[in-house]
């Protein structure tokens, strides 16, 4: 008996074509933001699946132009990844400690030490920060330990040179 070749109309061949579109599509407009955190030297040892749930559990938010994104004393809520804009980070007296740029992350040592933040952070300009909250970094943290001595490092300099500060990509 011959084996009698499998019938395919055009609504599956289209269907079949329409849902590798909508995967593709998926990817590309995930893949923007899994580059900025693939190029965070920090991030480097997280591979893209990590980078994706990164992108799926944080939130992105604005700030505009002299907003506070938090104030000293408060308690850490995430880890601040600059995507757009930039944010000066303030010390007591009024003086400027630093100014993040895109690539850049801050409130690690706080989140580390579990203790408020020491300084104040505001938007320097129109701002789009990622908002990775602080049970996922903390889960990724414990799933990554290249991750986790990465940012164990950059909190050291930065508490050893006492600022909650830059690292820049």
């Amino acid at each position: 008996m011959l084996a009698r070749p499998a019938t395919v109309d055009s609504r599956t061949i289209v269907g079949d074509v329409t849902r590798a579109e909508g995967r593709q599509a998926r990817r590309e407009s995930r893949h923007s933001l899994v580059t900025v955190l693939g190029s965070i030297p920090a991030l480097e040892p997280c591979d893209e699946g990590t980078l994706l749930a990164i992108v799926g559990d944080s939130v992105n938010l604005f700030w505009p132009a002299g907003a506070s994104v938090f104030e000293r004393g408060s308690p850490p809520d995430g880890l601040f990844i600059v995507l757009a804009g930039a944010v000066r980070v303030v010390a007591p007296d009024g003086s400027e400690v630093a100014r993040l740029r895109p690539g850049d992350y801050f409130g690690e040592l706080s989140l580390l030490l579990g203790g408020n933040h020491t300084y104040d952070v505001a938007a320097a300009e129109d701002s789009e920060l990622m908002v990775v909250p602080k049970e996922r970094f903390d889960a990724l943290l414990a799933g990554s330990p290249e991750l986790a001595t990465a940012i164990r490092r950059t909190a050291r300099e930065r508490a050893a040179a006492d600022v909650d500060g830059p690292t820049t990509a």
